[in-house]
């Protein structure tokens, strides 16, 4: 399910052609660099899929290379292969990289520009305001970065919330290709329904609070009705569905239609799959802290989740589900 029903607004053309007039000129002197982002709305899976398409040979896995500068080197969190990101030698050496010749305060500024570049309705992209061509080359160097360091030259970033996609959408020099990953939503719902409390050295950065259902009712339909948008705005030929439903049931051939969309061949065995292993992703859901994982579905919401609120949410969220494939009576299968 690729389509997408918001049309792109016309002041968004001009600026798509500009951008690849710019990326074929950056070209000439370096390739692009080729980023997968995984967009969507949390517990759908995304980090799951981060750490997959990671096993490619090439493709690194970053897990939500956002929160690098917001908190995760500042708070000495966790890289996914077990170490704080400080002590990590890929992320240690990246780092370097990325903070080579740059002033005092380096990181506090990229926040600051993160602010205002990476939301929905973003003055500072949207407008070009003083500091987003400085903020545009500091990605890129930080995306170049990691693309040397780990010798991989595909890179995901599933830091799922479509502002920041936008925002790389705009950039010269990088390739962009969206995967919008959804999750039948009662299922989301009913696993933010459950907090879990803060556990760093288990991936989990802060107390995560129960969320009510409507707010993530809301809050679903939004998001991946924004991702809906990004997709449009980067081109079917770059963009993709999938749902958790079926990569959870088909790793291989979903993984398979990722690598297909960047021009790589798909790496998994004809039959049968190995344990996942996370390698150096940060942040993201607790899984990605496990030495190895193997991927297999959660549908306890179907048992577990009261009737009543099944129901509720069915009715905000109908012309969703429907559209994704769910089907809108309680407890069914997808």
């Amino acid at each position: 399910m690729t389509d997408a029903i918001l049309p792109l607004h016309n002041a968004d053309r001009p600026m798509i052609a500009d951008k690849r007039a710019e990326t074929r000129h950056l070209e000439g002197n370096e390739a692009a660099v080729r980023l997968i982002y995984v967009a969507g709305y949390g517990r759908s899976g995304t980090t799951l899929l981060d750490i997959a398409l990671g096993e490619h040979p090439a493709i690194m896995g970053g897990g939500e290379v956002t929160t690098l500068a917001r908190h995760v080197w500042d708070n000495g969190e966790y890289c996914a292969c077990g170490e704080r990101v400080r002590d990590c030698p890929e992320w240690k050496a990246i780092m370097a990289r990325w903070t080579q010749g740059e002033p005092e305060g380096f990181l506090a500024g990229y926040r600051r520009a993160q602010q205002r570049t990476e939301g929905l309705v973003a003055p500072g992209r949207l407008f070009r305001l003083p500091g987003w061509r400085d903020h545009r080359r500091r990605t890129l160097k930080l995306l170049r970065g990691m693309a040397m360091v780990s010798g991989r030259p595909v890179l995901v970033d599933s830091s799922k919330l479509p502002g920041r996609a936008l925002a790389l959408a705009a950039m010269p020099g990088i390739d962009l290709h969206v995967v919008h990953v959804v999750r039948d939503g009662r299922g989301v719902a009913w696993s933010l329904m459950k907090g879990h409390r803060r556990s760093v050295e288990k991936g989990v950065q802060r107390e995560l609070r129960p969320k009510p259902l409507l707010y993530t009712a809301l809050r679903w339909s939004m998001v991946n009705l924004a991702a809906e948008w990004l997709c449009r705005r980067v081109g079917p030929g770059r963009s993709i569905r999938v749902r958790y439903e079926d990569f959870v049931e088909d790793p291989r051939g979903e993984i398979g239609r990722i690598v297909a969309l960047v021009g790589e061949r798909p790496h998994l065995p004809a039959t049968g799959l190995a344990p996942f292993e996370p390698q150096h992703q940060v942040a993201g859901s607790r899984h990605r802290m496990q030495k190895s994982l193997i991927i297999r579905g959660d549908d306890k919401w179907k048992r577990e989740m009261p009737g009543w609120k099944q129901r509720l949410f069915t009715l905000i969220c109908a012309p969703f589900l429907r559209r994704y494939g769910y089907s809108l009576r309680s407890g069914d299968a997808a």
